[in-house]
């Protein structure tokens, strides 16, 4: 507003109160912003609906957008990272529920392939590794219970936790004894 030149008791014209209201939303839209951001790092399209949802006009948000990314903020890329990192550290899952994850996130495929691989390799993660990480745990689980449906369950959570139905029953095949679960 400072740079609006305003002071109490000036008249304003259309042109200068739509200057202000204008600028007035881009402040609203950055207060939002990075007030959301500030909590977790967030995809540009999660912003982006956090800003719809409180009504924002339009060309705010967009205005919002474009200065958060400048600012480093809002990279759909390194949010992708971000993700896939702390899913391996602390909620492993198979590559395939990390890109589900991230594209409902609002993140492209591309973003998201590229997030998921750098975070495998900065971690030292494999997809078979992580199988075998949630499989054990699970397993442990599952102690006592009929071995053929502790085998169907084990396969069943895995297969939500995104891992491929093939890796599952290989993993299975070798890792199943039924006395383990006795």
């Amino acid at each position: 507003m400072h740079r609006l030149r305003l002071e109490v008791g000036l008249r304003l014209g259309f042109a200068e109160l739509d200057a202000v209201q204008t600028a007035r939303g881009r402040a609203e839209a950055m207060f939002v912003g990075l007030r959301y951001l500030s909590v977790r790092p967030r995809s540009r399209r999660e912003v982006e609906r956090r800003l719809w949802r409180d009504r924002i006009d339009q060309a705010a948000i967009q205005h919002a957008l474009e200065r958060l990314a400048a600012l480093g903020y809002l990279d759909d890329s390194q949010f992708a990272a971000s993700f896939a990192r702390d899913r391996i550290r602390l909620r492993p899952c198979g590559t395939r529920r990390m890109q589900s994850d991230l594209l409902a996130r609002g993140v492209s495929r591309e973003d998201a392939d590229r997030g998921i691989s750098e975070a495998m390799a900065e971690e030292g993660a494999t997809e078979e590794a992580l199988l075998q990480r949630v499989a054990a745990a699970r397993m442990r689980r599952l102690t006592g219970a009929d071995p053929s449906r502790a085998r169907r369950r084990l396969f069943d959570y895995l297969a939500r936790r995104g891992f491929a139905a093939s890796r599952i029953r290989a993993w299975i095949e070798v890792n199943w004894r039924a006395e383990d679960t006795r």
